[in-house]
């Protein structure tokens, strides 16, 4: 309509004087059609994109539900169809298999003799009756009375197999997720205890190295405070060259203690002592011991501390090349009873070991004669003990000196 106005008053104010006529209204009606015309053309278009919009979101709807529908219904028959092939596998399963043949042979059996004693109480009820309506009622009544009967065993018969696969099946069922809830117990509380024993573990090694490191500073501290002559080494160097001179058994006592303690876990200790002669000084110690009990033990202490050196191969032939050394070992491991014995036959084992220790021990006929007749001995004694069952204790002692001595015996003499 603006646009018609304008072009009117541009007609009328240019040619007022020229377009008064038909012609002019003509044209002004011409125009005011084709501007109407080309408005109802743009209105359809609009009209006609804003159609053609709506039906698409409206068909995308219809399109996405048709296909949620779709995919749930797949779902569904999925889940139907795994939860069937799981129910089958189980089922047709080996075990599974087995026990429903177990229970059907015993439910067979069962429901069989049941039969038996129903079937034996029907003929016997029809008989009866049968005897009783003779002449009364014909055949045919007889037969629909057995009809009603057996149609009543039947279904009895049907209801008690029914009740009882009922009562199998939860029975396997209730054992099954009973044997799954104790399979997942029986996981979680090893994962569990797994945890705990990792976690424990991680505390008590925390815990332990401020202390061993605490415990390594005040070690270190204390070396290098300590007085060079108060030393263990030291200390014991020293009461070994007063160990003879000694008067008191129970400082010798202690003495040979210490020894023995030290030699046992130092290797250092073991070189320091030998090379200040406590080979020599232990074989004098243990030829001049008497049998009381406390020179038994400081005889025990001894020969344990002569072990102890004798673990070292280079210690060893210091050992044998000590004068008298196998002679007095040997004389000891013959003579003693008690756990000098065996302390001597451990050194005795390591002796044999070296070449030069064999041949040492064959220089002594006499023991080694004394040695056959020990073992001769021992097995005599111990083939008595055994036919007149004495303890079980001093047999036991017997057996293991027996085999000690033979152990011993064929290590001298194959060497």
């Amino acid at each position: 309509m603006d646009c018609s106005k304008k072009s009117f008053r541009y007609i009328n104010e240019n040619q007022s004087g020229c377009f008064q006529s038909i012609q002019l209204r003509i044209v002004l009606h011409s125009i005011l059609k084709l501007q109407i015309w080309w408005r109802n053309i743009s209105v359809q278009k609009e009209r006609l994109n804003s159609a053609v919009v709506i039906q698409a979101h409206f068909r995308g709807w219809i399109v996405r539900r048709g296909t949620i529908h779709k995919k749930r219904c797949i779902v569904f028959i999925q889940s139907c169809l795994r939860g069937w092939l799981a129910r089958r596998e189980f089922f047709y399963s080996d075990r599974t298999i087995a026990a429903i043949k177990i229970q059907s042979l015993v439910k067979g059996w069962l429901i069989r003799k049941r039969i038996s004693r129903n079937s034996s109480f029907c003929k016997a009820v029809t008989d009866s009756y049968a005897s009783e309506t003779k002449g009364c009622f014909k055949s045919l009544e007889t037969e629909m009375v057995a009809c009603s009967v057996l149609k009543i065993k039947k279904w009895w018969m049907g209801i008690l197999l029914f009740k009882s696969r009922k009562k199998s099946i939860l029975t396997i069922q209730a054992q099954v997720r009973g044997w799954h809830a104790r399979r997942e117990t029986t996981r979680r509380r090893h994962c569990i205890v797994v945890i705990q024993s990792r976690w424990k573990g991680y505390l008590a090694r925390k815990d332990s190295k401020g202390r061993l490191l605490e415990l390594r500073l005040r070690m270190q501290k204390s070396a290098a405070n300590v007085d060079n002559s108060m030393r263990i080494l030291n200390r014991l160097i020293a009461a070994l060259s007063e160990l003879l001179t000694m008067k008191s058994v129970s400082g010798i006592l202690h003495t040979c203690e210490t020894l023995d303690t030290t030699t046992r876990y130092s290797q250092k200790c073991c070189e320091e002592l030998v090379a200040a002669g406590a080979i020599d000084t232990l074989l004098k110690l243990i030829s001049s011991v008497s049998r009381s009990i406390p020179d038994q033990e400081v005889l025990r202490h001894s020969l344990s501390t002569l072990r102890n050196l004798a673990r070292y191969p280079h210690l060893t032939e210091v050992l044998i090349n000590s004068r008298g050394a196998i002679k007095t070992i040997l004389w000891e491991f013959l003579r003693n009873k008690e756990e000098g014995y065996f302390i001597a036959s451990e050194i005795l084992g390591k002796i044999c070991l070296n070449g030069i220790g064999i041949e040492s021990l064959h220089q002594q006929p006499v023991l080694l004669k004394r040695l056959k007749n020990l073992v001769d001995d021992l097995q005599k004694r111990a083939g008595n003990e055994k036919r007149n069952l004495r303890s079980a204790a001093g047999r036991e002692q017997t057996q293991r000196r027996l085999k000690v001595a033979t152990e011993l015996f064929q290590l001298i003499t194959s060497g």
